[in-house]
């Protein structure tokens, strides 16, 4: 019984210690913009899209959205009930809400396993020692062949991707996991909690553009301004 009892109580205690989301840096001020309201300082920075490539193995890039790292430090005794709804993204006249990992997972693994139609040309380039399934002309049969150092590969009217639902599933599960694994923990924060959120990038705007992050909380509004990023 008191094995139990102590299991129960540590079910009790673990989500409220975060299982989600990154660590915090250690204060607010070393993130690039920073304010506070309310007894709650709200911290942040725009992820480059070189750092995005390296965190996630999901292609956010490609896929079209702008990570933000956004860390929350409530002070002694102040409770904030997080959630994404709470943040907001202004770029120039245009304002985007950050999108749940669930979504991006479903439209990224649609987009991953989408079969290409006649016509569609795909270049492939591969690199180091492997095997790869291909076409025998002479035969028509598919078999398996070595291949080495770089080489480039041209196909037409096939994408060489699976297009079953169950590859589209097994890559929708481990994008949704790792993309809210990574998210800004929401519900009640004592204490500072860390993580990202994902918006999308409104249609014709330019990536090196000055950003501003909006947080509407119980406790006040605030605005943290990401200046334009430097172009490389």
């Amino acid at each position: 019984m008191r094995r139990l009892a102590w299991f129960a109580l540590l079910a009790c205690i673990l989500p409220a210690e975060g299982v989600a989301g990154i660590h915090p840096r250690d204060s607010s001020a070393d993130y690039p913009a920073h304010e506070t309201t309310g007894g709650v300082a709200v911290a942040g920075v725009v992820v480059p899209p070189d750092q995005v490539r390296k965190i996630f193995a999901a292609d956010l890039n490609r896929g079209g959205y702008i990570v933000a790292e956004v860390a929350v430090y409530p002070e002694a005794g102040q409770v904030v009930d997080l959630s994404s709804a709470d943040f907001l993204l202004r770029i120039d006249s245009e304002a985007v809400r950050p999108v749940g990992g669930s979504a991006i997972a479903a439209i990224l693994a649609k987009h991953e396993h989408k079969p290409m139609r006649p016509g569609d040309v795909t270049v492939v380039t591969t690199a180091s020692v492997g095997r790869a399934t291909v076409n025998d002309p002479a035969t028509g049969r598919r078999g398996s062949a070595v291949y080495s150092d770089t080489s480039v590969g041209v196909g037409v009217g096939w994408s060489g991707r699976a297009t079953d639902a169950a590859a589209t599933d097994r890559d929708w599960a481990s994008m949704q996991q790792e993309l809210e694994d990574k998210s800004l923990p929401e519900g009640k924060a004592t204490s500072a909690v860390a993580g990202y959120l994902y918006f999308p990038r409104p249609r014709g705007k330019a990536k090196h553009t000055a950003m501003e992050l909006i947080y509407y909380g119980a406790t006040g509004q605030l605005k943290l301004r990401f200046p334009a990023p430097v172009k490389p």
